[in-house]
C-alpha cells in the first residue's frame, strides 16, 4: 500500500486548528459540568445531570466514600416509642447516625404493615438505599450498620381499615431518633 503525502493546500490552516481547538475545548466544558460534576460529586450546575439521574448517583458516591466515625466517643443511646399509623397513611422514623455506626432494633405492630427500612444521605433525602422492604408484616428486627452519615430507619404504611399502633425499641449508636415529616 502506499499513501501519499497530502499537499500544504490539503493540509488543514491555522485558523481551522484553532477552531477545532476551541470546540474541544467547550465540548469537554460542556461535559464536565452536565455529566463528571453530577456523576461523581452530586453537584449540578446546570440541572441535567439531575434531569438525567446522575446528581443522585454521585451524591450517594459521595457519601459512601466517607470515612466511617472514630471507634472513640460514639453516642450509646436506647430508646422505646410508640408510633400510631392510621388506615391509607404511612409514617417515618429515622435516627440520625454517622458512618459507621450501628444500631440494634426490633419493632412490632398490632397489624399487618408494609415497611421499607432504609438510609436517606444528608445532602439529599430523595438519594436513599433500602436494607429491607417487606409487605403485609408485623414485626422485624435486625440492625442497621451506616452505610452513610444521614438518617436511617423505617418506614411503615398501613393499608388496612384500621388505626394499627407500632412499637420500636432501639439500642445503639445514634444521636437522635423522631418521626420525619415530607
Amino acid at each position: 500500500m502506499h499513501l501519499r503525502k497530502p499537499l500544504p493546500e490539503e493540509l488543514p490552516g491555522t485558523g481551522q486548528l484553532i477552531l477545532a481547538a476551541i470546540a474541544a475545548v467547550l465540548i469537554a466544558v460542556l461535559i464536565t459540568f452536565t455529566i463528571i460534576l453530577p456523576a461523581e460529586r452530586g453537584t449540578d450546575p446546570t440541572g441535567i445531570g439531575t434531569r438525567l439521574g446522575l446528581t443522585r448517583m454521585g451524591q450517594l458516591k459521595v457519601a459512601l466514600s466517607e470515612d466511617d466515625a472514630p471507634l472513640e466517643g460514639r453516642p450509646s443511646r436506647s430508646d422505646e416509642t410508640a408510633i400510631a399509623v392510621f388506615p391509607g397513611h404511612g409514617k417515618e422514623m429515622k435516627m440520625e447516625m454517622t458512618k459507621g455506626f450501628t444500631a440494634k432494633y426490633s419493632w412490632s405492630a398490632t397489624g399487618p404493615l408494609y415497611h421499607d427500612t432504609h438510609g436517606d444521605i444528608y445532602a439529599n433525602s430523595e438519594v436513599y438505599l433500602s436494607y429491607s422492604i417487606a409487605e403485609s408484616v408485623s414485626d422485624d428486627s435486625g440492625s442497621i450498620t451506616a452505610l452513610y452519615g444521614g438518617y436511617h430507619g423505617w418506614y411503615w404504611k398501613n393499608n388496612t381499615n384500621k388505626i394499627i399502633t407500632v412499637k420500636l425499641i432501639t439500642e445503639g449508636e445514634y444521636h437522635n431518633i423522631g418521626l420525619r415529616h415530607h
